[in-house]
């Protein structure tokens, strides 16, 4: 894919509304977060961003989810989601 392909498929999805199968799974991502079920949080969220790469409050989310799961050895890729899903949404 192009540059320009790739920035309108970010623009597109960045802060899109999910359709209904993958905004359940957003909510799931949010109660297995909130109850520090972190790695069924990440294969959730990886199962929404296989279909939208770009969706920025998933990237976020999955970013958090990466601090708290695995601590220090994956700071830095967490850091990175969550700054360009927060770009993106």
């Amino acid at each position: 894919a192009s540059a320009a392909d790739v920035a309108a498929q970010k623009q597109a999805q960045g802060a899109m509304k999910l359709p209904l199968r993958e905004e359940d799974l957003f909510k799931s991502v949010m109660k297995c977060f909130e109850s520090k079920q972190f790695d069924k949080a990440l294969t959730q969220a990886d199962k929404i961003l296989e279909r939208f790469p770009y969706h920025g409050e998933t990237l976020a989310m999955k970013g958090l989810t990466l601090l708290n799961f695995y601590e220090e050895a994956k700071r830095e890729e967490a850091f990175q989601l969550v700054k360009l899903g927060l770009s993106l949404n």
